[in-house]
């Protein structure tokens, strides 16, 4: 196995690394965006997001195919083949991904959340919103708003 095909698969590791952290960033200004209901800041992190994760999954993809074309192992199973010097290095490395994986999925999830919330409470101000302008709401006994609008949907009529 080629030294350059080692070096190469730990540059491409460290890269996925530092990707997973740049987008880490990106969702910590979106998260104070939809904390701050700052609209600009919500979109711009949004499509700069987008960016990056579209970049983390073809450098992990080819991260994933390296492995496999050039040493004939999967990412887990690579280790056995790089020489004793590196072998560290793409521990550490791949430490540093699991920790980044890790606080990148917990973030992603905690503002998802957030935004689920975020839209729910909207909703409600929508709600309120309506019956002060005389449109009041319509509930079942369960205490659930009921969707009146017919628009789109086709009306029974029983004689």
């Amino acid at each position: 196995m080629s030294i350059r095909s080692q070096e190469l698969l730990l540059t491409w590791s460290q890269e996925c690394v530092e990707l997973a952290e740049q987008i880490l960033k990106v969702l910590e200004k979106e998260r104070e965006g939809l904390i701050a209901f700052d609209i600009e800041k919500i979109t711009s992190s949004t499509i700069e997001k987008t960016a990056l994760v579209n970049q983390l999954k073809e450098k992990r993809e080819s991260l994933k195919r390296l492995s496999q074309v050039r040493f004939g192992k999967s990412l887990s199973e690579v280790e056995s083949e790089l020489s004793n010097d590196l072998v560290d290095k793409w521990r550490t490395q791949e430490s540093r991904w699991r920790t980044s994986w890790l606080k990148l999925s917990t973030r992603a999830q905690s503002n998802q959340g957030l935004l689920k919330h975020s839209l729910k409470n909207v909703d409600l101000l929508l709600g309120n919103l309506k019956s002060l302008f005389g449109n009041p709401g319509v509930y079942n006994q369960s205490g659930k708003r009921q969707d009146l609008s017919t628009s789109g949907k086709v009306l029974e009529g029983r004689f």
